[in-house]
């Protein structure tokens, strides 16, 4: 299998680590910081310069949904985790970024974006037109984004609208909506909704356009899951550790209140 070269796409991972440099400048940057944003840059890279992508293109859509879980679930919250709160209060004053990115409208556009391009026109439309697939991409990986700002502490702390770790975890629990109405339709469908895979070349013996859309359902459904399943444990542990730090700090325990009545005996 042929792995791919597409000049843009390393002209974009160039742009990302030359403008997250640029924004990193001024810090000391974590290296924890450094290695989660690497790790953004090579799930780019995985998804879009590997033979992941000419088997998505080109053979099973099975391959093409995991290449979205890459793009859209996997690497937006590793590129956010690669910014400190200072480097996110730059992104925040580009125009619009502000608005789009509170909980609201985050949770929103990114359904939007999981379920419009799942859309059978859509999708096929992609397949047929590489300026368009390339709008897609784009899309899912700016929709992983929004949907991650108001979860990501240091992105989160710039919302107008401060989710607390209730509220995060009923975000994120929510956010699985678009992608399970994705998968349970592709899963449990018994005719296959795209087009051009019914006519692809049968890249794997036995696996038919059918049993290939189920599996993609499937992959949608475990591995898109997988940095909402994190995030929900992240939050719910710090939560937890913060609630217990406050049990054990003597100085947030109450002390009784002195007695008002007066001392028995004496003279």
């Amino acid at each position: 299998m042929a792995w791919p070269f597409d000049p843009t796409v390393y002209a974009g991972l160039l742009a990302l680590f030359l403008g997250h440099a640029w924004l990193a400048r001024d810090y000391e940057l974590p290296r924890i910081n450094l290695l989660y944003f690497g790790m953004g840059l090579a799930s780019l890279w995985l998804a879009l310069e590997t033979p992941i992508d000419i088997v998505s293109d080109r053979y099973l859509d099975s391959v093409h949904m995991f290449q979205h879980v890459l793009l859209g679930v996997v690497a937006p919250p590793l590129l956010l985790l690669g910014l400190n709160r200072e480097m996110a209060g730059v992104l925040v004053r580009i125009p619009g970024v502000s608005a789009i990115t509170e909980p609201i409208p985050a949770q929103v556009l990114s359904a939007a974006v999981m379920i419009g391009w799942h859309l059978p026109p859509l999708y096929d439309a992609t397949l047929h037109n590489e300026n368009l697939h390339v709008v897609e991409h784009l899309s899912f990986i700016a929709g992983g984004l929004l949907f991650w700002w108001p979860v990501i502490g240091a992105t989160a702390a710039h919302c107008r609208w401060r989710l607390g770790p209730m509220g995060q975890l009923v975000y994120l629990f929510i956010g699985t909506f678009p992608q399970d109405a994705v998968a349970l339709a592709l899963q449990f469908s018994r005719v296959p909704f795209y087009e051009f895979y019914t006519h692809a070349p049968r890249l794997v013996p036995g696996l038919d356009p059918l049993t290939d859309q189920t599996t993609a359902g499937a992959i949608l459904m475990l591995f898109g899951k997988s940095s909402y399943f994190i995030g929900a444990v992240v939050v719910f542990l710090r939560w937890f550790e913060a609630e217990l730090r406050g049990d054990l700090d003597p100085a947030t325990r109450q002390t009784p209140a002195p007695s008002s009545a007066p001392p028995r005996g004496g003279a």
